[in-house]
This record gives C-alpha cells, sequence and structure tokens, in this order.
C-alpha cells in the first residue's frame, strides 16, 4: 500500500564493498577498502589501555542513565584538552566548548545541522579528494557542496600553491572542511607553516572552517598530528573541531567523538552550546557513555595513558612498516609505476593513483577489495597477506 516507488539506495562506497568482500568466496580474498585497524593476524583487537580501563568502570558501577545532552564534563575537557593541548586550553582569551557525539561522524551531522539553521545559504567546500561519507552528511542537511584543489596526482603530494588559491576564491560565509592531519584518502598533510598561512586566509576571507580530525596519533604522534589543528585554534576567531575516538583508541563500535567549537567572546561561546544542545537533543538526544567513559578514565590515569601512548604507538609503527613492505615489494617486482610516495604519506590510507579500471581488476582477478578512488587501507596489510598483494598489485599496473 505504501512506499511501492521507493527505489534501492546505493550502496555506501566503502562499507558497501565490505559486503561483496564477506560474500566473495575466495580463500585469499583481502579487504583494504574499510577504515579499520588490524593487527598482523588479520584482527581488530582491543587496546591494553581500553581493556584495562573497562576492569575500572566495572568496578565503579555507574549508572547506566541518560548523561546531559553534550555528555559527561570530564570527557568533553580531557577530549578538548587533548586536541588543543593544556597550553590553549588554559589561555584566558579563548573561549571553548564541547559535546561529546556519537563518533566523529556525529560531530560532523551535528555541525552540518547546526549551520544549516544559521548560515543556510553558504556553500560548503571540501578538498579533491576527500572522505567518501562528507559530502553526503552535509547534503543530507540541506547544503550545496563544492571542491577545493588539494592534491598534485602526479607528484603525490599536496598542491598547496593551487590549494590557497582555491580557498581565496571561496565567498565569505561559506564552509570549508579540513582535515586535521592523515588526510583521508591521500595520506598528505600540510607542513606546520603551511597551517598558519591558510588559517589567516581563512580569518581574512572570513570563511567558516570545520576541521574533521579523526586520526590524531597515527600520523606521527599525539602532540605532533595536532600541530596543524592548533595552529588554526590559535590564529582563527571561530573554529569548529570534529574529533573521533574510533582509530586512535579503537573504540570503532562505541561511537566516541566530540564537537568543539572555540571563539574568543564566552557570552558567543555559551550561546552556541545552547543552540548544539538544542540541535543535538532533535538528532541523538544524548550521546552513548561507555565508549566515552573509557576514554576519560584512560586520559585522567597517568600510567593507563602511558599504556595508551605504548598501544597507539605499536599501532602506528606497525603502519609505517607496512608501507615501507609494500613499496619495497614493488620495487623488487620490477613494478612499471614508482610507489615510494606511499612512505611519505600518513596515516591509515594510501592514495594509490590507481585508475578504476585497476581498482575493478583487482577485484574482480584477485579478491583485493580497496575503494573506487584508488584508496588503501595499509591498516589491512599483514606479512602474511603482503607478498600477495603486492604480486597482485604489480600484475594490475603492468
Amino acid at each position: 500500500m505504501f512506499f511501492e516507488n521507493v527505489n534501492e539506495a546505493a550502496k555506501d562506497p566503502i562499507l558497501g564493498l565490505s559486503e561483496e568482500f564477506n560474500k566473495d568466496k575466495s580463500p585469499s580474498k583481502v579487504n583494504l577498502a574499510v577504515g579499520v585497524y588490524q593487527d598482523d593476524n588479520g584482527k581488530t583487537t582491543t587496546f591494553e589501555s581500553v581493556l584495562e580501563a573497562e576492569k575500572i568502570l566495572l568496578d565503579m558501577d555507574i549508572s547506566k542513565s541518560y548523561k546531559p545532552i553534550d555528555g559527561d564534563k570530564g570527557f568533553v575537557n580531557s577530549s578538548i584538552e587533548m586536541v588543543i593541548g593544556k597550553n590553549l586550553f588554559s589561555e584566558p582569551n579563548f573561549y571553548p566548548i564541547g559535546l561529546n557525539t556519537p563518533g566523529g561522524t556525529g560531530a560532523l551531522k551535528l555541525v552540518s545541522e547546526f549551520l544549516n539553521i544559521f548560515s543556510p545559504n553558504s556553500k560548503v567546500w571540501f578538498s579533491n579528494p576527500t572522505w567518501a561519507n562528507h559530502k553526503p552528511i552535509f547534503e543530507s542537511s540541506g547544503f550545496s557542496t563544492m571542491d577545493y584543489e588539494y592534491f598534485d596526482k602526479e607528484n603525490n603530494v599536496v598542491d598547496f600553491k593551487n590549494f590557497l588559491n582555491s580557498v581565496q576564491n571561496i565567498p565569505s560565509g561559506d564552509i570549508i572542511i579540513l582535515h586535521g592531519c592523515c588526510h583521508n584518502p591521500t595520506g598528505c598533510d600540510l607542513s606546520i607553516d603551511q597551517w598558519k598561512e591558510l588559517a589567516f586566509v581563512i580569518k581574512e576571507k572570513k570563511i567558516i572552517p570545520v576541521c574533521d580530525f579523526a586520526y590524531q596519533g597515527l600520523g606521527i604522534g599525539v602532540e605532533e598530528d595536532a600541530a596543524g589543528v592548533r595552529a588554526m585554534y590559535e590564529i582563527l576567531d571561530d573554529i569548529f573541531i570534529c574529533s573521533s575516538y574510533s582509530k586512535n583508541f579503537g573504540l570503532y563500535s562505541e561511537r566516541v567523538g566530540c564537537l568543539i567549537y572555540k571563539s574568543n567572546n564566552e557570552n558567543k561561546s555559551e550561546k552556541l552550546l545552547s543552540q548544539l544542545k538544542k540541535t543535538a537533543r532533535t538528532i541523538y538526544s544524548n550521546p552513548p557513555a561507555h565508549g566515552s567513559e573509557i576514554v576519560k578514565i584512560i586520559l585522567n590515569d597517568e600510567s593507563l595513558k602511558n599504556l595508551w601512548t605504548k598501544d597507539l604507538t605499536t599501532l602506528r609503527n606497525r603502519i609505517i612498516s607496512m608501507r615501507t613492505s609494500l613499496n619495497s615489494n614493488l620495487k623488487e617486482l620490477g613494478c612499471s609505476k614508482d610507489f615510494s610516495f606511499i612512505e611519505d604519506q600518513k596515516g591509515m590510507f594510501s592514495f594509490s593513483g590507481m585508475s578504476k579500471e585497476e581498482v575493478i581488476q583487482l577485484k574482480k582477478d584477485f579478491s583485493i577489495y580497496i575503494v573506487e578512488s584508488g584508496r588503501i587501507n595499509i591498516a589491512g596489510i599483514t606479512t602474511k597477506n603482503i607478498e600477495y598483494i603486492s604480486n597482485s598489485i604489480n600484475q594490475v599496473v603492468k
């Protein structure tokens, strides 16, 4: 009687590949599409620090009652301090506010709905390329989306000159989405000087900045990866930062995120907090608590924080090792394409430069699944499958 004319939605460009992968009967199949870290045994294991924090949490016997709309204050403050650092957090002329959100995606959706209320005529600008879910999040809030130049595909580096020119042509009042570190999908980041130059252009042009900060600690280190975000925070009068704890704490299914907003006016910050809470109430009401309690415990316990840093270092070093090994293997095979740029990229992903046709052939002939754009999840490569992956790529790109 109802909904007969509803068409089937297109599969998610990333998670849809995982559905295909799960149906694949090949014993040698490899999933390098979805952005989940795996250890050398191909398992997404729980951090030791998280396991210890869960024991503490169990003994605390915390109520399962609702959290406030903006979440637990201890978690929010710990998140803000982790993102912007102790010095900026205690700066008396800056007024940050934060809300615990259901993951980084929840933070992005909250800010998109908020901006659609208070800046409905703005366009939203994304790097070319960007994360596959970025545009749908903002388009579903009613925004028109545009691209700014970011990546030099010929040389596999940030095309900063064209990037800056693109930003200078963005109209005042429009919204720009930035990747705080470990750019997804390219793995290519700005230098600190470039971040500062960008911040001054954004400030001069009166563009609204939203920074997606999903990979803190996966590039160089927790403090080093935050340098660009902190430079922006210090220079700009207003900035939104969407932080995620899926990757750097391994809390994928717990949905832990934080939306941070900073202004130089305390009254304005408090007004925005009230409006963001009002908006959050209509989307998810209040955030899940278990994962945020784990993060709060770890960040406020020196021993657990040190253990978490060790967990994160192990994760990061394995990714770096796989980058080196993949490039080395392809060189030894005499691959016609130079993949040395893979070692310079940061984070979980590599923008391989493979064509759509090559990506399809990898899946069809070798059951290796990567995103259509050519993005590879380096964290899905192990010492057990790297030879097969290297040989397959070599055959496809020849």
